[in-house]
């Protein structure tokens, strides 16, 4: 995987960043622009529209983020609104698909082990990051050292500013995609710029605050915890702070899919009766996690290496008969040990390949 650092201001980030990450940024392009129109019927120049709209939403919660989205663009030599459509990207295609009735894809199995369920007293965090085969070839390791806000590393696709990922004050932070029928054009924060906004929280009751502060565009599931071993999972619909739903772990596990938990939210789940290996998988993960304990770093890489009901295992591989644009595979697979602020990650499904340890360097002192 492409590891990227860039430090400085918001622009001066984002152009490092799309210089560094220009071939994968347009070959992300070309490939979103080919999802969109075969997967949810939209036409470039329909996204493009619709992303605009959440330009002022975007500048009004997160400044920073759409300096660094213009940098980005100028860094890489692509239109803004290019940039602008691959953060938004959750917002046009879910919309999109949903108005055509066809449900929109599914991603991520994650977890979180408190201090009591770990041999050794830390805090664990990690998921499977699962979406099209294509997004393998275009992810990057982007590290991001600020001195106003906590730096962090994240992995996610070239040209978008944050997914799955940890900071330099120990938080954590996964994430799976919630469809729910109040997703159809909705205004907002969208859901990767609330993901980055997030991987600047101090703590989990800050997380809490930032993710409360503000009417989210999508629905979506966050999981955040800190070295603190305080970890709490965030069941959201698209809305205000009375769109949330917040669980603690129990017995110190807490595991999510992509279907709604929460019984005021299961009657608007829009996924799960057609995609009910979300049922499975977490039944899957939450079963070989209590039987894992005490939980290491190594025990829960096995237990996300898990392919019971294969093809569609917390361990995801392509269906041989599935049309590229609608398989699914493992594209990361993330654990971080937030007590020692280190995480390890795969580059595809963690079967295949061997995990990669990953430590953030020390906070840098302004010059």
């Amino acid at each position: 995987m492409l590891r990227i650092a860039v430090a400085g201001t918001p622009a001066e980030r984002g152009r490092q960043y799309g210089r560094l990450a220009a071939s994968r940024i347009v070959r992300a392009i070309d490939a979103y622009r080919d999802l969109f129109e075969h997967r949810a019927g939209l036409q470039w120049d329909e996204a493009v529209a619709h992303a605009r709209t959440f330009v002022q939403p975007i500048g009004d919660f997160a400044s920073d983020s759409l300096a660094e989205m213009h940098g980005i663009a100028d860094g890489a030599g692509v239109p803004f609104d290019a940039v602008l459509a691959l953060n938004c990207r959750s917002e046009l295609m879910f919309a999109a698909a949903r108005s055509r009735g066809e449900t929109p894809p599914s991603e991520c199995t994650s977890f979180a082990a408190t201090p009591e369920a770990t041999a050794d007293g830390h805090m664990l965090l990690g998921q499977n990051w699962d979406w099209v085969p294509f997004a393998r070839e275009l992810s990057v390791l982007l590290e991001v050292r600020r001195h106003d806000k906590p730096s962090f590393a994240t992995i996610v696709e070239a040209g978008m500013l944050a997914k799955v990922g940890m900071n330099d004050v120990g938080v954590g932070l996964c994430t799976n995609t919630l469809v729910s029928e109040r997703d159809t054009n909705r205004q907002g924060v969208p859901y990767h710029i609330m993901l980055r906004a997030l991987l600047g929280a101090s703590s989990v009751e800050e997380g809490a605050c930032i993710l409360g502060s503000v009417d989210r565009a999508l629905s979506a599931n966050y999981l955040l915890a800190d070295k603190s071993g305080k970890a709490v999972n965030f069941e959201t619909i698209a809305g205000g702070a009375a769109e949330i739903h917040a669980t603690q772990p129990e017995a110190g596990l807490i595991a999510h899919a992509n279907h709604f938990c929460a019984p005021a939210f299961r009657p608007i789940d829009a996924f799960v009766q057609s995609s009910p290996h979300s049922l499975t998988r977490l039944d899957d993960i939450s079963h070989e996690l209590r039987e894992s304990i005490p939980l290491s770093v190594e025990r829960t890489q096995r237990v996300l290496r898990s392919h019971r009901h294969d093809p569609n295992g917390v361990c995801s591989h392509p269906d041989p008969a599935a049309h590229p644009m609608y398989a699914r595979t493992t594209v990361a697979s993330f654990v971080a040990d937030l007590t020692a602020t280190e995480f390890w990650f795969t580059d595809g499904p963690p079967c295949a390949v061997a995990y990669e340890a990953y430590r953030l360097p020390e906070k840098a002192t302004q010059a």
